[in-house]
């Protein structure tokens, strides 16, 4: 393919998604990282495209990221699961023999419990997935009850929130639907699941948020906290550091940088 060909793809791929990752057009198109900047930085100059942080942004009009416009969680299992992975090495590196720690709902927590196997702590979650994995390497888990939403694979509710309300964390490890870096705020796409992420920071001595390059540059309809009440943001994706805050963290699928400063 010639480039002026991938310029074309590469607009309508971000025009369709609304954010494509610099990794995600290399893959797409079989080219390095740094032939997919160049081309971000000639459609950016034909003012096609936005380059943001991690990739391109649309410069159409996006819908709010909301419940009826996320992919079905059953669907999101294999969305950048490598990127996951990264993440949940990392975070389960911080964790400890003796530790408390609390697992929000989502696909980023799948790899998760493979990491924490042998170490003897107490995992509070309401993720279902987190349930459905978890086996007696993985220490002790308590299961937070309330309504249970198929959609998200996961509970929630005034229940939920009263529940987790009695706990406290040493860490709790958050996800999003996305983060605004200008904004400073992480999102979900609704408002059932907002509660009990607000109620976790607040009872965590240190609290992670989670995101992997498809959560980037993305609003989603309820915003939950803003960036610099996580005491690291771990981010999975190539960058350099001086386009992100101090306490941003950058992962890469292969390999895992060291903690962040207590």
């Amino acid at each position: 393919m010639i480039a002026s060909q991938r310029l074309e793809k590469i607009t309508e791929l971000v025009e369709r998604n609304g954010f494509a990752s610099t990794r995600e057009l290399a893959q797409e198109f079989r080219v390095t990282e740094v032939t997919i900047r160049k081309d971000l930085d000639e459609l950016e100059r034909q003012k096609r495209i936005l380059k943001v942080y991690g990739g391109a942004k649309s410069l159409s009009k996006k819908r709010i990221l909301t419940t009826e416009a996320e992919t079905l969680m059953a669907d999101r299992t294999g969305i950048n699961y490598r990127e996951k992975d990264a993440l949940c090495k990392y975070a389960a590196n911080l964790v400890n023999d003796g530790d408390c720690i609390f697992i929000d709902g989502g696909t980023t927590f799948l790899p998760f419990l493979k990491y924490l196997e042998d170490k003897k702590v107490k995992i509070v979650s309401h993720n279902q997935m987190i349930v459905d994995q978890f086996n007696s390497k993985n220490g002790e888990l308590i299961i937070l009850g309330g309504t249970y939403l198929p959609y998200y694979k996961m509970c929630a509710g005034p229940m939920t929130v009263e529940q987790i309300s009695k706990f406290n964390f040493d860490y709790a490890f958050i996800s999003c639907a996305g983060i605004d870096v200008d904004l400073n705020k992480a999102y979900t796409a609704e408002m059932d699941t907002a509660e009990i992420k607000k109620m976790a920071i607040r009872l965590a001595e240190k609290s992670f948020l989670m995101v992997d390059s498809s959560k980037l540059n993305v609003r989603g309809f309820y915003s939950y906290a803003t960036l610099d009440e996580f005491v690291a943001v771990l981010v999975s994706g190539k960058g350099t550091r001086k386009e992100l805050p101090d306490h941003f963290v950058l992962l890469d699928a292969d390999e895992c940088q060291s903690k962040p400063n207590d």
